[in-house]
C-alpha cells in the first residue's frame, strides 16, 4: 500500500511538472505588461518594423524591433492635440466641435488650432471696429462703445431686443447690457472672445444664451433678473451664471464646457 501512494505521488508530481513544462513552453515569446496589466507578444524579430501609431495623444512614430524585444520608438505626446482620423499622427487642426483637441483644450474657430480651456487668442483684442446685430426689425447693426478693449452693447434698440441677438465676439469680448429688455430674446455669442449678458431688475425675462463652443461665457443676473424660463446653452469653455439674489428660473446645458458653474443663484 505504501508502494502505492508514493508511486501515485511521483506520477501526480510528474504530471505536475509536464503541464508547468508546457505552460512555459506556452507563454515563451510573450511578455508581461506592466502598465497594461495583460500579456502581450514581444516586438520582434528583431529588425521587424514597429510604432507608426497613435493612441489618446500619444504618437509613436516609426521604428524598429531590438535584439531585447523592445521598439526603437518611444511614444510623443500631441500637446493639446489628439491624434488624426488615420489613427497614425498627431491631429494638427481641429473643428469647432472640439474634435481634434484632448480633453481639457478648446478648438479656437477662426485659426482651427486648439487651445487651453479659458484662454482668449494671444493677440490683444480691438473692439474698435466691433458692431453687434441686434434684430429689432430693422435689420440694422448697432456699434458698440469701446471700454478699452471690451466692446459694450446697451440693449436699447426699438423693441427692446426681444428677437435674435448675434453678439460678435470674433474680434474682441463683448458685454451686452439689458436694463428692462431682452426679454424672450435668444443672444448668441459668436467668437473666442469672453461674452457676457448682464441683466438688470426686470431684464431677461424668459431669455436663451447661446453661448459660442471655444469662448468664455457669462450670464450676470441682478436683482429680479433673469425671471421666468432662463436657459443658457454652454460651449466648450468656461460657463457661468452668476446671481445677486436665489434664483430657481435658470436652467444650464453645460455640455462639454470644461468649467460649468453657478454663483448666488443656489
Amino acid at each position: 500500500m505504501r508502494r502505492l501512494v508514493a508511486f501515485g505521488a511521483l506520477t501526480l508530481v510528474g504530471g505536475l511538472a509536464a503541464a508547468s513544462c508546457q505552460l512555459v513552453s506556452g507563454i515563451d515569446g510573450m511578455s508581461v505588461d506592466d502598465t497594461a496589466g495583460g500579456v502581450v507578444a514581444e516586438c520582434g524579430p528583431a529588425g521587424t518594423p514597429c510604432g507608426g501609431t497613435c493612441e489618446r495623444g500619444k504618437h509613436t512614430p516609426p521604428g524598429v524591433c531590438t535584439d531585447d524585444g523592445r521598439c526603437t520608438a518611444e511614444p510623443v505626446g500631441c500637446g493639446l492635440y489628439d491624434c488624426d482620423p488615420s489613427g497614425t499622427a498627431c491631429a494638427t487642426s481641429c473643428l469647432p466641435s472640439g474634435a481634434g483637441c484632448i480633453d481639457g483644450a478648446v478648438c479656437h474657430a477662426p485659426s482651427a488650432t486648439c487651445t487651453r480651456c479659458g484662454s482668449v487668442p494671444e493677440e490683444a483684442g480691438d473692439c474698435s471696429g466691433n458692431n453687434s446685430f441686434l434684430a429689432s426689425g430693422s435689420g440694422e447693426r448697432t456699434r458698440c462703445d469701446c471700454n478699452e478693449e471690451t466692446c459694450v452693447l446697451t440693449c436699447d434698440a426699438d423693441g427692446g431686443c426681444a428677437g435674435s441677438v448675434l453678439l460678435d465676439t470674433l474680434k474682441s469680448p463683448v458685454v451686452l447690457e439689458c436694463d428692462d429688455q431682452c426679454n424672450g430674446a435668444v443672444v448668441t455669442c459668436m467668437g473666442p472672445y469672453p461674452c457676457e449678458v448682464v441683466c438688470s431688475s426686470g431684464g431677461c425675462r424668459d431669455l436663451t444664451l447661446r453661448c459660442s463652443q471655444d469662448g468664455r461665457c457669462l450670464l450676470k443676473c441682478n436683482g429680479t433678473g433673469c425671471a421666468g424660463d432662463v436657459n443658457v446653452a454652454c460651449g466648450a469653455n468656461f460657463c457661468a451664471v452668476a446671481c445677486s439674489v436665489p434664483n430657481d428660473s435658470i436652467h444650464r446645458a453645460c455640455g462639454s464646457s470644461c468649467s460649468c458653474t453657478e454663483i448666488g443663484c443656489e
